[in-house]
């Protein structure tokens, strides 16, 4: 099926893939080998200053479980690290480590580089990809349905 007759939301996907794809190559390529997909999607939504356990999981779009698996696989590997939420001692709050401030930095940096390659390739499409990107998002108030 040529890209034509692709729904729009499907090239969306497709291109966010191969964005992810190219991030996770090039995080492996400066050293962070044992990072997966499962945990950028997590580590995305992380606030800088620490996140309830419980609200970085209805950010991920996961659950509990499965966010509660991936942060402990995350501070096994020394990216972040769990302490009881003074808001709430019944929960968990999780911090980026040392380790997870350089990825980070790193996927930042990266995230720059690809978008460059998009505005070489794309010139002012690129910027009215964007600016379509961000109209369609807020046709909904900015609410996901």
């Amino acid at each position: 099926m040529d890209w034509q007759q692709q729904p729009t939301g499907r090239l969306m996907i497709l291109a966010f893939r191969q964005f992810e794809e190219q991030l996770l190559r090039e995080l492996r390529a400066r050293g962070f080998k044992d990072i997966t997909l499962s945990h950028l999607n997590v580590m995305r939504h992380l606030d800088p200053a620490g996140l309830n356990l419980v609200q970085l999981a209805e950010d991920a779009g996961l659950s509990k479980q499965a966010i509660s698996k991936i942060i402990g696989d995350l501070a096994r590997r020394a990216y972040v690290s769990m302490a009881p939420d003074p808001a709430d001692g019944r929960a968990k709050r999780v911090h980026y480590q040392p380790r997870g401030k350089e990825l980070v930095a790193a996927a930042i940096s990266i995230v720059k580089a690809i978008e460059k390659t998009y505005l070489d390739a794309l010139g002012d499409d690129y910027h009215g990809l964007r600016r379509a990107l961000n109209r369609i998002y807020h046709l909904h108030g900015d609410q996901f349905l």
